[in-house]
């Protein structure tokens, strides 16, 4: 097979928080551009406006979480997300995965050089993670929470349950011919 061209544009996941970003870039854009956009999109007015009271829970318990403090419907998911006013208040970092770790412990992330182009260095669909700076100018830790695709009830049974056994008969391979007789 011939070796994967890489796309023209780049979709990539900017995540912090309980946030998702989507941003694309062409193939000759750096990260310094990427982080330009991802300024643009944490700046936002519309990041911080309040939720709409008329949305509709989606999951059990999740009509409590919808409210604030004061019982209003006014509650912002994404008030816990640092403000940002320029490129330096922040980072662009991606995951480190060691194959010697296990996938529950936390990943170690890597800092991205702004000067860098993302032709080579980053995937098609690659998620970076955002890791804000604090009024000294130190980085902060990333902060961000994956939600699970299954119930917390199934998440549980799928990691207490033994693995099927394997059968000792062979099953399946087709006709077989006689034995001689």
């Amino acid at each position: 097979m011939p070796p994967r061209v890489p796309p023209k544009t780049y979709i990539l996941l900017l995540k912090t928080h309980r946030l998702t970003v989507f941003l694309s870039a062409p193939q000759n854009a750096t990260v310094g551009s990427l982080k330009a956009e991802a300024l643009s999109a944490l700046s936002s007015p519309v990041l911080r406006e309040p939720t709409d009271s008329d949305r509709i829970p989606t999951a059990p318990g999740e009509d409590e979480e919808m409210l604030d403090v004061d019982g209003s419907g006014n509650a912002n998911a994404n008030e816990d997300i640092p403000v940002v006013t320029s490129v330096d208040d922040f980072e662009l970092c991606r995951a480190i995965r060691d194959r010697g770790r296990q996938s529950s412990a936390a990943p170690a992330y890597e800092v991205l050089d702004t000067d860098s182009p993302i032709r080579g260095l980053l995937n098609n669909w690659e998620e970076l993670y955002v890791q804000f700076r604090d009024e000294n100018g130190k980085l902060v830790p990333v902060e961000v929470s994956h939600t699970s695709l299954l119930d917390e009830e199934e998440e549980e049974q799928a990691r207490r349950a033994p693995p099927p056994p394997q059968p000792t008969t062979p099953i399946g391979k087709g006709k077989r011919k006689a034995p001689p007789e």
